[in-house]
């Protein structure tokens, strides 16, 4: 293929992806909430519908101006490149199909981890399985109490705020939202400093150090995108296994 002796070939890669995503999406129904009287919600699809298309102009953006160097314009993509490039295709398809059934959440934390992981890593190997893994449980597991945790101060606001037991102005969408993302981002950033040193200390090998890193960065990503578009737009993101 002449065309990618001069291009890179892994944003064609995203622009394919995004564009089967966005058909994908296109194709499920409107969820918006029952109920909605104000018409305040746009429907689950608002936010898959944008970060598809976002993703699509990005990549073609890229693929059209990130242009290889002369001297990398005959070199083939080594076996490192290829299997990246396989592992993002594969983690992309498999984010397409387990949305529905898994959630937002998990399958959002799952996609960010596993490419910054292996990206990081720089090649996909079979000794990088088990910080893989490892790094997958904390990940989720870190995700899912910060969400519980939010979950938690948001009801309690809500309902003592409708029942008249505190100041409506306390169960207002702004107030809800600024407190939760307070409190979720001050216990990620102790959890962050109390954690950080120990992961890159010198004796700690360097796919730890980079599973560390992945799993800070997808939960801090995924936490924050919910917060915005859940608690904020009122997008119904699909909750899947999280049903609390």
């Amino acid at each position: 293929m002449t065309l990618f002796r001069t291009r890179k070939p892994m944003p064609f890669v995203f622009m394919m992806v995004s564009l089967l995503y966005f058909i994908y999406v296109i194709s499920l129904g409107s969820s918006t909430m029952i109920g909605d009287e104000i018409g305040g919600d746009p429907g689950g699809r608002l936010l898959p519908l944008a970060l598809s298309i976002f993703m699509f102009i990005a990549s073609t953006v890229l693929f059209l101006t990130d242009r290889k160097g002369e001297a990398a314009k005959d070199e083939r993509l080594g076996s490192s490149e290829r299997r990246l490039f396989l592992l993002t295709v594969i983690v992309a398809i498999l984010y397409v199909v387990a949305m529905r059934p898994v959630g937002f959440l998990l399958t959002t934390a799952t996609l960010v981890f596993t490419l910054t992981f292996y990206y990081l890593q720089g090649n996909v190997e079979r000794k990088s399985l088990k910080p893989w893994v490892v790094g997958i449980l904390a990940t989720l597991a870190f995700l899912v109490a910060l969400y519980s945790i939010g979950r938690t101060i948001t009801r309690f606001l809500l309902l003592n705020a409708r029942q008249g037991r505190i100041p409506q102005w306390l169960g207002t969408t702004g107030f809800v939202v600024g407190i939760v993302l307070v409190v979720v981002l001050a216990i990620y950033l102790i959890v962050l400093k109390l954690t950080r040193a120990r992961f890159h200390a010198e004796q700690v090998s360097p796919a730890i150090r980079n599973a560390f890193d992945a799993c800070m960065l997808s939960v801090v990503t995924t936490e924050l995108i919910y917060l915005v578009f859940r608690q904020m737009f009122l997008v119904e993101l699909v909750r899947g296994l999280i049903t609390w």
